[in-house]
């Protein structure tokens, strides 16, 4: 085994480490846009619900959700941790009020989404929050 051996198995453990890191990266990074989208769908469905408007709407909401004789020590819970589903109809319904508080189709966001280009922070994180899984047919209706 010489020199150049011993540099080129170096080099070639350097490579190694820096593909994993690169996949270990892009594995959270995927993880942490689910839970984005998610989060942000739950959001969206929130407000439209209580028809407020991005800007106005409270990130944190208590609600007492334990009965008197059983609450002890705790007498809130955090409305992420509320499982709420929605029929196709009404997150459509949440998606085109949204889309109409920015002004924009949704063929314009998804636009601005294939050139990664937003036209605000509001607009990008609408497209997380609703990307393709809504009917652009059902956004239509009114």
């Amino acid at each position: 085994m010489n020199v150049n051996d011993v540099v080129a198995e170096k080099i070639a453990a350097a490579a190694r480490r820096a593909e994993e890191t690169k996949r270990r990266r892009a594995a959270l990074n995927a993880a942490r846009q689910r839970g984005l989208a998610h989060r942000h769908a739950a959001k969206l469905r929130r407000q439209a619900n209580r028809g407020d408007s991005p800007t106005v709407a409270s990130s944190r909401v208590d609600i007492d959700t334990t009965p008197e004789s059983n609450r002890g020590d705790i007498d809130t819970v955090a409305d992420d941790d509320v499982v709420v589903e929605v029929t196709e109809a009404e997150f459509a319904a949440a998606a085109r009020a949204a889309l109409a508080r920015l002004g924009l189709t949704y063929a314009e966001l998804q636009d601005q989404a294939r050139r990664r280009d937003f036209t605000s922070a509001q607009a990008h994180s609408l497209w997380i929050s609703i990307g393709d899984t809504v009917r652009p047919e059902l956004l239509e209706k009114q």
